[in-house]
């Protein structure tokens, strides 16, 4: 499920990019209150946890529809410019 959505890229009107998908427990965002936006133990306790994946060559679209679909936890979307491959 989409957490939150990070762009990097350089020209944000083009729907080609590559993406980076996080767990957005990693985030470390807060609430107004101080309580984290994102349940790390959800996740974390999930079988489908990771640390960072990444899509290369693909769309803002897709990058979104995977993050959405592919695991039940919050899912921090980093698009960067096509052909950066930011995890190399």
């Amino acid at each position: 499920m989409i957490g939150n959505i990070v762009d990097h890229r350089t020209d944000r009107a083009t729907p080609e990019c590559d993406a980076v998908f996080e767990p957005s427990s990693h985030d470390c965002a807060k609430r107004p209150d101080g309580m984290p936006w994102f349940d790390y133990d959800h996740a974390a306790g999930d079988p489908s946890y990771f640390h960072a994946l990444d899509s290369v060559d693909t769309t803002v679209r897709d990058a979104v529809l995977q993050a959405d679909k592919n695991w039940p936890f919050a899912v921090t979307v980093y698009l960067y410019d096509k052909g950066t491959r930011p995890l190399g």
